[in-house]
């Protein structure tokens, strides 16, 4: 397959702060794993959704530095303070409860342009993607031949669709799915766009693109492999920020006690934002291993002969596509909900925030997957970077042998 063999893609999920945990990963590839290849590390196609997206914006504007890339995102996410980055928006949240009961005109309750209301303050982390990210580089390194190819996920509010915008060398979209659910938008990538992908319903404001209003990618696509594989990536980098853990410590029947909201919402969040990546990996396995068996009991023909049936399906044919997953090694929620019970009142940056955290530190289950997603902070962003680089350290070899062949 020639050079279309080594089209590597590095995969960038959504989690809100959990984020942080993929700036360690990528601090680790970037200052160990390059010391140690033959070829130079690099990524011909990044794809993000929800906080990914803007891991993979900053990525993209940036990988032509990969030194400074590494270093200040680890710094980005390092510097995140919770009581400037996340607040509860009070004026917000009144003015969408009372779009809800009004009976009269709404015209004097429009949001601001380019922004809906939400529960959350979230205008620092808005400036600092604006601020940070350079969204004119991604353009020139592309042309420069950095990357090929950058993909952001984002959900469109009014039809429940995935959008996925695209900017590439290429004038066009490659063949794109046939499934409407599903559409590709050929295009540079903005700040908007990438606003738009992260923006977690009613938490976060959604964001109007062109003429229409979008959300978290993450609802619907939250581990984009398949726009990866759209751009023709071979060789698959993908970074969860789901630990896979299933097993849940036995307790007797009378420890458990009534789950608390916040408990709750972190499970509905999970359902949402924590897509079934195993099942993906799982199938594509299972692709790969049909194509290497069919390959070997009918020739090199197979391939062509099934891809001819295949591409009238779903735009494209099927190829082999290598992957190396790298996840936390340890519950995200738990680290977060140990993290709330050492935080003082003062600095969660609203009384609400605050009630939730100390809730949280009461319980006996000592774990907040909802916070998880909103510790914008130091104390806990740090903990995840860190357990990132040991993580992709603990898969050294792997990711050696993953840019070397």
């Amino acid at each position: 397959m020639g050079v279309e063999s080594k089209k590597r893609a590095i995969v960038l999920s959504g989690g809100g702060a959990r984020g942080a945990y993929a700036a360690g990963v990528i601090r680790y590839i970037m200052e160990v794993v390059s010391k140690q290849t033959s070829e130079k590390v690099s990524f011909e196609v990044i794809s993000g959704t929800s906080v990914g997206a803007i891991n993979a914006g900053w990525l993209a504007a940036n990988i032509h530095d990969p030194e400074y890339c590494s270093k200040h995102l680890w710094h980005l996410w390092q510097d995140m303070d919770l009581k400037r980055s996340v607040s509860i928006s009070y004026k917000d949240t009144w003015t969408m409860m009372r779009r809800m009961i009004s009976t009269t005109s709404k015209s004097s309750l429009e949001p601001k342009i380019g922004r809906s209301y939400a529960v959350l303050d979230t205008s620092f982390i808005s400036n600092l993607v604006r601020d940070e990210i350079d969204c004119a580089q991604i353009g020139k390194n592309i042309e420069n031949g950095y990357l090929a190819a950058l993909t952001i996920s984002a959900t469109e509010v009014h039809t429940g669709f995935t959008n996925v915008f695209v900017q590439s060398g290429k004038d066009e979209l490659p063949p794109w799915t046939k499934d409407e659910r599903r559409v590709g938008v050929h295009g540079p990538i903005s700040h908007e766009k990438i606003l738009a992908s992260s923006a977690i319903p009613i938490l976060f404001p959604s964001v109007k693109v062109g003429d229409r209003w979008y959300f978290d990618g993450g609802l619907r696509q939250n581990t984009p492999v398949s726009p990866a594989l759209r751009m023709g990536a071979t060789k698959l980098l993908v970074i969860s920020l789901s630990s896979g853990l299933t097993e849940q410590p036995r307790r007797p029947i009378g420890d458990f006690e009534t789950p608390t909201v916040s408990f709750l919402l972190g499970k509905v969040m999970n359902s949402l934002l924590l897509d079934p990546l195993d099942y993906d990996l799982a199938f594509l396995d299972r692709i790969n291993s049909i194509l290497e068996s069919g390959t070997k009991a009918y020739g090199e023909p197979f391939l062509e002969t099934l891809n001819e049936v295949i591409r009238k399906h779903r735009g494209q044919g099927y190829r082999k596509a290598e992957t190396l997953l790298i996840r936390p090694s340890e519950d995200l929620g738990q680290l977060a909900g140990i993290y709330a019970g050492t935080i003082p009142e003062k600095k969660w940056g609203s009384k609400v925030l605050a009630m939730i955290g100390k809730r949280v530190s009461d319980s006996i289950y000592k774990e907040s997957d909802f916070l998880s997603y909103l510790l914008f902070d130091r104390g806990y962003t740090e903990q995840l970077l860190k357990l990132g680089f040991q993580d992709a350290k603990a898969q050294h070899d792997s990711l050696v042998s993953f840019f070397d062949e």
